[in-house]
C-alpha cells in the first residue's frame, strides 16, 4: 500500500471512530497504530521525553520548583544548572524562545542563563536575559503570568 493510500485508509478509520460508525476491527487497528506510534516515539525520544513517557508525568512535576537554592538543596547546583540548560535549550531548539517562555521550562530561565554563563556561553546567556527582561522585574516564574 502506498503512503498516500495508507494515509487515506487511516483517515477513513479515524473518521469512522469519530462519527461512531467504527467496527471492532477499526478500533483494534487504531489501538495497534497507537501502540506502534508510541513505540517509535519512545525509540526516538530524548532522555527527558523517555522519562516522561515512562512515568506518565511531566519531568517538572518531579523536579524541585522553583529551582531556588532552598527548594533544591538536595541537588548540587551544577546539576540543577545542567538540567536547566539541557531542558531549556531543547525547548528553544524545538520552538524558539516563544515556546520556551510559553511552556513550564520558561520558569527556570534564570537558571538556564546562569548555566549558560557557567559553560562559557555568555552571548547566549545575554540573549536569554534580554528576553527575560521583557517580562519585567522580578521575572515571573509562573507560566500563567508569562503567557498573559
Amino acid at each position: 500500500m502506498s503512503d498516500s493510500h495508507d494515509f487515506e485508509f487511516k483517515m477513513a478509520v479515524w473518521n469512522r471512530i469519530q462519527d461512531g460508525s467504527a467496527s471492532q476491527e477499526d478500533h483494534e487497528l487504531a489501538f495497534r497504530w497507537g501502540e506502534e506510534h508510541r513505540k517509535r516515539s519512545f525509540e526516538n525520544a530524548s532522555p527527558h521525553e523517555r522519562w516522561m513517557m515512562q512515568r506518565g508525568e511531566e519531568i517538572l512535576d518531579a523536579w524541585p520548583f522553583p529551582l531556588t537554592a532552598s527548594s533544591s538543596s538536595h541537588f548540587p547546583r551544577q546539576q540543577i544548572l545542567l538540567f536547566a540548560i539541557m531542558y531549556g535549550t531543547s525547548d528553544i531548539n524545538n520552538g524558539g524562545l516563544d515556546q520556551f517562555f510559553g511552556n513550564h521550562t520558561g520558569g527556570f530561565a534564570p537558571e538556564t542563563a546562569e548555566g549558560l554563563d557557567l559553560i562559557n556561553a555568555p552571548a547566549a546567556a545575554q540573549i536569554l536575559r534580554r528576553a527575560m527582561s521583557l517580562f519585567g522585574d522580578p521575572y515571573p516564574r509562573e507560566q500563567v503570568f508569562r503567557c498573559e
